[in-house]
């Protein structure tokens, strides 16, 4: 029996909003393009939370699965989205894609993965720091 989790809490934490100069919602982007909005925290921060689906595919390799996890197998990435409250030609004002990048052994006996993002902008390149909760 693997200890690889088949399920697992992702957790995003910002410590403050960006300020926009429209009207729109900020959280983590469905495939069905919602925005589920966070929950602002006693410290002022915002934590943007769901779960995500593990996929052991062998060889040490991870894959994602599940209504938050965008991309293709080996690119799989979450989408913290700003979209516009009004109809507009461009539903979104911007977004951060927040890549997954995992082995099998980070995420042994994991219950939940936490990152801040909030200096994270979009197009950014470079990796997330994972906070990686085991269980015991």
């Amino acid at each position: 029996m693997s200890d690889l989790p088949n399920k697992l809490q992702v957790t995003l934490i910002c410590k403050a909003l960006p300020v926009l100069e429209e009207s729109a919602v900020f959280g983590l982007q469905d495939k069905s393009q919602v925005v589920h909005e966070g929950s602002r925290k006693r410290d002022g921060s915002h934590e943007f939370a769901g779960v995500i689906e593990v996929r052991d595919k062998g060889a040490g390799v991870v894959d994602f699965a599940g209504p938050l996890v965008h991309g293709t197998p080996g690119a799989r990435f979450l989408y913290l989205s700003w979209k516009r409250t009004v109809d507009a030609a461009a539903p979104w004002v911007q977004r951060i894609k927040v890549p997954l990048q995992f082995t099998v052994s980070d995420l042994v006996k994991a219950i939940e993965i936490r990152a801040d993002v909030t200096e994270r902008r979009p197009h950014a390149r470079e990796p997330v720091k994972w906070k990686v909760e085991f269980r015991e």
